[in-house]
């Protein structure tokens, strides 16, 4: 996949993908579909246009469910060739919608634009569809419109996909995004407390550049040199090691070896139970052996309901 800046000048032609993308929706994955279909049949490249930083930050709003570099996981597993970085700063938010056609225009060699039905650009986010239209026509660029709707007619509402965050609900998540909630990280060193009781952990630090998930205990997958393994992580604190810092530490199931340094991504599929602290760590092994039948189940379940998820697309 080719990362190209948005204040550059490139000449490949390409079938362009524009929206806010918070985080990647099956509306968005649809969108995906249809850029890279149109691309394929013209052959030209498949792009889309996002952030690389989060413009909430800068209006003091909620955080993003997921960075930039997130974004570029998701969106490289759906097929996209290119995608386009864009920093929203003073000077972007400043452009007027026919000032960021015109930059659009001039930097790359724009043949296609695919938007969602409520797509709005340009300062104070006074570009519309219709706007849009006529400024395609004009350039002789097509434009196609596709409606950001679940299965049931239900439009997708970020508001609604940040509530589960927060709320820990990545089982309702999942079923709006086009692949499985995660967060990824290097490998970090641990103190290890979990090896002696039969249960090694492997540690990512959170990334608090995005909205916090829930603390608890999850059924995950964890992707290892693009092979996925079923795992349990425990995001937040370690009470019964009177330990309060936050992590994300998770127990690959059958697996063995040291991954120190290595880049991980976990997928969280379901939330099984909150943290607490018990009174021994014999009393914690016997809740975590529960932990990981009730994970093996869960997960289970999850790849034969969702086996042509991207998630296991190329792990075979």
């Amino acid at each position: 996949m080719k990362i190209l800046d948005f204040e550059k000048r490139y000449d490949i032609p390409v079938a362009l993908a524009l929206g806010f993308f918070d985080c990647i929706h099956k509306g968005h994955q649809k969108l995906c579909e249809r850029v890279i279909e149109y691309s394929k049949s013209n052959g030209i490249e498949s792009a889309l246009l996002t952030f690389t930083n989060d413009p909430n930050v800068l209006f003091g709003n909620e955080k993003q469910i997921y960075c930039f570099s997130d974004r570029v996981k998701v969106l490289e597993k759906c097929g996209l060739n290119v995608v386009i970085g864009a920093s929203f700063d003073d000077k972007f938010a400043s452009l007027s919608p026919l000032d960021f056609l015109d930059v659009l225009t001039s930097n790359f060699n724009v043949k296609s634009i695919f938007v969602g039905a409520d797509y709005t650009f340009g300062k104070f986010a006074a570009g519309n569809v219709d706007l849009l239209r006529e400024y395609c026509d004009s350039k002789r660029i097509s434009l196609c419109v596709v409606p950001f709707e679940t299965s049931d007619g239900v439009k997708i509402s970020t508001s609604k996909l940040k509530s589960y965050v927060k709320n820990g609900q990545v089982d309702k998540l999942n079923e709006y995004l086009a692949l499985p909630y995660f967060m990824s990280g290097e490998v970090l060193h641990a103190r290890h407390k979990g090896t002696g009781m039969g249960f090694p952990t492997t540690n990512i630090a959170p990334d608090e550049s995005r909205l916090q998930l829930e603390n608890g205990i999850y059924a995950t997958f964890c992707e290892v040199d693009g092979k996925i393994f079923k795992s349990m992580t425990n995001v937040g604190t370690k009470p019964t090691f009177s330990d309060n810092s936050i992590s994300v530490e998770t127990y690959i199931i059958d697996f063995s070896g040291d991954l120190y340094g290595k880049n991980i991504v976990v997928y969280f599929i379901e939330k099984m139970r909150d943290i607490v602290k018990f009174a021994s760590q014999a009393e914690l092994k016997a809740q975590l052996d529960n932990d990981e039948v009730n994970a093996i189940k869960i997960l289970d379940d999850f790849e034969r309901n969702h086996a042509d998820s991207l998630l296991f697309r190329g792990d075979k």
